[in-house]
């Protein structure tokens, strides 16, 4: 089992967690894609620690305690994740590029080419642009606005999906729902542990749309009520 890190979103100032190794995850509180590299990270052995760490500094809003663990996990961290080298690339004039059509376009066609059969690591994602060009600064603000469109989703805080045409249509005409409820008690039901694959498909067969499981899925996960224990899995703590 991969130990977890335990960091803070820069815009919202909630903590969070992801396996060692992620380079980036979607926010469950605001919705930003966190550069993992950038923040202050403590390290935890499992993604149980991980969670309980997260609502804990959550409550006490991190403070000294934090910063501790942060002083504390430093060494181990830097054995498991050494320092990259700052590329020539890596550093981008403060504005940014310009807002093209062209640019739009390749976006959109990166997405679907990686992200329309199946999630895409946002790891992945990010060395796509960049080996097409196009500045990570300004792509992670158009995923958020199609975010907001509802054009992508993301299934896990680490991955993203395209949405289709036809399917978005489809989903935009059901009325959301939580079924965080119900979720908690398959999972007891089944075991404690399922793969996201299965509980949407057990939601679809009852009418709820995947949307609506999605977002449950990431609000239990904001609440620590779940984990996940490997990609596309998800278990009770």
């Amino acid at each position: 089992m991969r130990p977890f890190l335990v960091f803070r979103c820069s815009k919202c100032r909630n903590f969070t967690n992801a396996p060692v190794g992620q380079k980036r995850r979607r926010c469950s509180y605001c919705g930003k894609i966190i550069d993992i590299k950038k923040a202050a990270t403590a390290l935890f052995e499992t993604p149980q620690e991980a969670s309980a760490a997260v609502k804990a500094y959550n409550a006490s809003r991190g403070g000294e305690e934090f910063e501790r663990a942060v002083e504390r996990s430093r060494e181990r961290i830097m054995e498991l994740m050494p320092v990259d080298k700052l590329k020539a690339d890596d550093i981008t004039d403060a504005d940014g590029e310009g807002h093209s059509d062209g640019k739009r376009k390749r976006l959109m066609s990166l997405l679907r080419s990686e992200a329309s059969m199946r999630p895409c690591p946002l790891d992945r994602f990010e060395e796509a642009c960049e080996n097409n060009g196009l500045d990570w600064t300004w792509v992670e603000q158009r995923l958020q606005n199609l975010a907001n469109s509802g054009s992508v989703t993301f299934p896990r805080p680490w991955s993203i999906r395209l949405i289709g045409r036809e399917k978005k249509e489809q989903e935009s005409q059901d009325k959301p729902r939580d079924v965080s409820g119900e979720i908690l008690a398959i999972l007891e039901k089944r075991g404690g542990r399922l793969s996201v694959s299965e509980v949407i498909a057990h939601f679809e067969r009852t009418g709820v749309s995947r949307t609506s499981v999605l977002r449950s899925l990431e609000r239990l996960m904001q609440r620590s009520d779940i984990y996940e224990p490997k990609q596309g899995d998800v278990s009770l703590l």
